[in-house]
């Protein structure tokens, strides 16, 4: 007995330590991720003097998550979540270094081709990183703490990308696109040497047998999603959530500034500051009550989704700077809340030997939804002005406010079906 307590004990502190060195990982994996993006960006336009053609890049990055999320079940079948993570990390290490070896040696011609073939094939290897993680937190972090341990991913990844893209394009400028890809990739090697002490206390085995069909491994975790009521709910609402997080694009929100605000670019970077801060004050907010929202999960969702459709109706009619400033730090909050509610839920209600693939199936929803909704309302805008398009974003999460107060009556009524069943068994 007492070596079973000591055996659970150490096993304990195994998996903090490896939760505590995950956290550390992706948090200097995302500070460079952010550097790069930046650096590529600027590396693009400066080549070729074209907006459009340096628009390609968020285009290829999307297009590949979304490709990623497609094929990354037949990956998962084969290895340990641990061990695919460390792949994707190392495998873009070597993709950064490569960047920075052919801008050297490779011809002036090929050199942006072969950039966003590198590009593509980084993208593809961080749309596996992605619901590896996500999988990979249950694992390490107890049920009572998972909340706490969303919060804290999802609060540290906004305030790395704060810094980075502050820090990033001072590095640019001051330092030149070379150098800060060089230390991106330096970052990226950290990244990758401290998930080499991750543990995975779960054998990564699929449940499916060996002579399974690859097109059937790869739609195993749609299946999943279409079969649960929970699930299926939660990926209508990951579909709001990419059509609503798009009018934070930069190209949107600067069409507000400029057409509702009138004010200059100084206020589109004034807005997405003050989108960070309420971020970082959300995520902290929600790490500090995690108990109660873990009682209150479906609860929480529903006044969140409320709170964003009200919320952007006062941001959409805001013709004072200032108050729209305020507005936009407040409204943060909930879509911290909303979002980490409903990734805990995900994970609550998800085998664990299918959570990687059904991760990788929203993922795929999210990137798709997203680029989608950046063109769809660029169009809107166009075509109805860019109130129009705030007044539909906020409509859009009313009903998703509505899908939530669905999925409470159907989880009360599993809940009373459940305590009926018990009670018959004790009569009987």
């Amino acid at each position: 007995m007492v070596k079973q307590n000591l055996f659970e004990r150490g096993n304990k502190v195994n998996q903090n330590q490896s939760f505590r060195l995950l956290w550390i990982s992706q948090s200097i994996a995302n500070l460079g991720d952010s550097f790069y993006i930046l650096a590529i960006v600027t590396f693009i336009y400066n080549r070729t003097g074209s907006a459009a053609f340096a628009g390609l890049f968020p285009i290829l990055r999307v297009c590949a998550q979304a490709i990623s999320g497609l094929v990354a079940p037949l990956l998962m079948d084969r290895l340990r979540l641990g061990t695919l993570l460390w792949m994707a990390e190392m495998g873009q290490t070597i993709c950064f270094g490569s960047m920075c070896i052919l801008y050297f040696f490779l011809p002036s011609q090929w050199l942006i081709p072969a950039v966003l073939f590198l590009v593509f094939a980084i993208s593809m290897l961080h749309g596996w990183a992605i619901p590896v993680r996500n999988a990979l937190v249950p694992r390490l972090v107890p049920s009572p703490l998972l909340v706490k341990a969303n919060s804290l991913l999802a609060t540290s990844d906004q305030i790395v990308l704060l810094v980075g893209w502050s820090l990033g394009g001072i590095l640019v400028a001051e330092w030149g696109v070379i150098r800060v890809l060089e230390i991106t990739a330096t970052m990226m090697f950290f990244s990758t040497l401290a998930l080499l002490f991750v543990k995975d206390p779960s054998a990564n085995v699929s449940a499916q047998p060996e002579s399974q069909k690859r097109w059937d491994r790869m739609k195993e975790g749609w299946i999943t999603i279409w079969g649960n009521p929970i699930l299926r709910t939660l990926s209508y609402m990951e579909i709001i959530s990419g059509l609503g997080e798009s009018i934070w694009a930069g190209s949107i929100i600067l069409v507000f500034v400029k057409e509702v605000l009138h004010k200059g670019e100084d206020w589109w970077g004034f807005i997405n500051a003050s989108n960070f801060a309420g971020t970082i004050l959300g995520g902290l907010f929600i790490w500090k009550l995690s108990k109660k929202i873990e009682n209150r999960m479906l609860f929480t969702m529903l006044i969140s989704s409320f709170s964003i459709g009200v919320l952007t109706i006062a941001f959409t009619y805001s013709s004072n700077p200032w108050f729209a400033l305020g507005v936009a730090l407040i409204m943060r909050p909930p879509y911290q809340a909303r979002s980490i509610a409903q990734r805990t839920l995900l994970q609550f209600h998800t085998p664990e030997v299918l959570l990687p693939k059904v991760f990788a199936a929203f993922g795929t929803i999210l990137f798709v939804t997203f680029g989608f909704s950046v063109l769809l309302m660029g169009w809107m805008a166009d075509q109805w002005g860019i109130r129009f398009v705030y007044m539909s974003t906020a409509g859009l999460y009313v009903l998703s406010a509505f899908l939530t107060l669905m999925m409470m009556k159907k989880a009360s009524r599993s809940i009373q079906t459940q305590k009926e069943e018990r009670y018959m068994n004790k009569i009987e």
